[in-house]
């Protein structure tokens, strides 16, 4: 985070996760799994100031150097748990308009929060109409791997790659997605009724957006019994 300029956004993924705003009209509920410095949820609070917002962070040092250092704090509409997210997410019974995902530890996601089962659960958290935003890498053999899960729990999804990282945005939802030129209008209506700061969705959403994700016919799945993840963080 640039702490002088707390919008602008430091690492290119951020400000792509934001493009899950051309899939949803005025979520009331967020879930963020992962906190860091509280960049994807100072960004999300700033375009939907009356969502309820959940944080979900399982490194209580983390939540400490994101209030003392980067302005991070609960309010009436801004709650954090401290647990680990797949456990807390089988436990609740809350549903979400919005997860977005975006934990990480030592370079790749932990395993259990990559596989089926975990992503059965997450789409189990979504309301109605709900899509799930998450923060993958390219340049990973994991990708493959990811993509197959992914269309096993949901079917047909959205990516987005980034330009200067290598970084993939991935959006699923169990129903059918918008189709690219409703996200294009949405995002377009919120630049215009919102006016963001330091965001260009339209330009993001231009240059970023792929469409027709593919992967080997016979690439297999990420499952609780099977999901080798620290084997897969290797570059392809």
């Amino acid at each position: 985070m640039d702490l002088n300029d707390p919008y602008r956004h430091v690492y290119e993924y951020t400000g792509m996760m934001m493009l899950v705003s051309g899939y949803v009209d005025a979520p009331k509920k967020i879930l963020v799994v992962g906190l860091g410095g509280g960049t994807v949820t100072r960004t999300l609070r700033m375009i939907y100031p009356d969502a309820e917002i959940t944080n979900v962070e399982f490194d209580p040092e983390i939540v400490a150097m994101a209030r003392q250092y980067f302005g991070y704090a609960e309010d009436a509409k801004m709650k954090l748990v401290v647990e680990d997210a797949r456990r807390w997410l089988r436990r609740t019974t809350e549903q979400f308009d919005v997860i977005l995902l975006d934990a990480y530890h030592g370079g790749y996601i932990p395993f259990h929060l990559t596989t089926r089962e975990f992503l059965e659960i997450v789409r189990e958290r979504l309301s109605p109409g709900g899509v799930v935003c998450s923060n993958t890498w390219t340049n990973q053999a994991l990708a493959d791997r990811e993509s197959a899960t992914y269309h096993a729990v949901f079917g047909g999804f959205h990516h987005y790659i980034g330009k200067w990282s290598t970084n993939r945005i991935i959006v699923a939802a169990p129903s059918n997605l918008p189709s690219p030129e409703e996200v294009r209008s949405r995002i377009v209506e919120l630049e215009v009724a919102r006016k963001p700061e330091r965001l260009d969705l339209k330009g993001m959403f231009d240059n970023l957006f792929e469409s027709n994700p593919t992967w080997p016919a016979s690439t297999k799945i990420l499952t609780d019994d099977h999901a080798p993840v620290n084997l897969l963080k290797d570059e392809k």
